[in-house]
């Protein structure tokens, strides 16, 4: 039962964006791509448990929420701070001043990250506990997440900025290191609300906040999505959050494989 929804969830999910990517336009469409792993998730979920309860729906220990919340404002001042301490880019100073910016902007990201998160880590990660380790359900979930950007990738939607010989794989590589430590909040906080909020403030802070500050002919290659400071940066935090997985519970359950009531 396990294993088929977790097929189902992927199938239904990769038909889903499909059908966004060539029916729809504009920013719905950018939204609907968004969601499509939460409503694939949400009807799998129904589907074969006849529930949506277990998606970890409280916010879990406030602990776990303030380090998704403060842990892209970390990467970043550490990638960034490498890349202008190596001259390999410039400081441009270019804050943004409004109100919005610092509460619609931040709060909309969230709301997009929610569309992934219920899917991703909602219902993926929690799946594949019950199979397997914490080392297995990163990289499965990672793999499948980063396959799931492919095709917005190469047609342009994600890391524009780089020819897709260098975007593809250091943006795969980059997103099964961000999935070590997105399984490991969750599956240490019982709650799909830190990986929520980190998923949602890493994009906004990357790509909103810091982004502006760099300049350079060659910054996509070092900074964002596409740059190789960041990769690096979050492989060393992705290596920490693998070497704390003994804290982690066992969430395996035996082979006698019933649906939850």
């Amino acid at each position: 039962m396990i294993k088929k929804s977790i097929v189902v969830f992927v199938l239904l999910t990769f038909a889903l964006s499909s059908i966004s990517w060539f029916l729809l336009n504009g920013a719905i469409k950018n939204i609907m791509l968004m969601w499509t792993p939460g409503i694939a998730a949400l009807v799998t979920a129904f589907i074969f448990f006849r529930s949506v309860r277990d998606f970890g729906w409280g916010p879990g220990k406030v602990k776990y929420l303030a380090i998704a919340f403060l842990f892209p404002f970390l990467t970043n001042i550490i990638t960034y701070g490498i890349l202008w301490l190596l001259g390999l880019g410039t400081y441009t100073g270019d804050w943004h001043t409004t109100i919005i910016f610092y509460t619609v902007t931040p709060l909309f990201s969230i709301f997009l990250g929610l569309g992934e998160e219920i899917g991703w880590r909602g219902f993926l990660v929690p799946q594949l506990a019950k199979l397997t380790t914490f080392t297995w359900v990163a990289l499965i979930s990672g793999i499948i997440w980063a396959l799931w950007h492919f095709p917005m990738t190469i047609m342009g939607l994600y890391v524009a900025e780089t020819p897709l010989w260098w975007s593809l794989p250091i943006f795969f590589m980059g997103v099964i290191t961000f999935s070590f430590i997105l399984a490991w909040l969750t599956m240490k906080s019982g709650s799909l609300w830190p990986a929520v909020i980190l998923h949602g403030i890493d994009n906004y802070v990357t790509q909103k906040v810091f982004a502006p500050l760099a300049g350079g002919d060659m910054i996509s290659y070092y900074v964002g999505e596409s740059g190789i400071i960041t990769l690096l940066v979050m492989l060393v935090f992705a290596i920490i959050f693998w070497m704390l997985r003994d804290r982690l519970p066992d969430l395996r359950v035996s082979k006698t494989d019933k649906p939850a009531g």
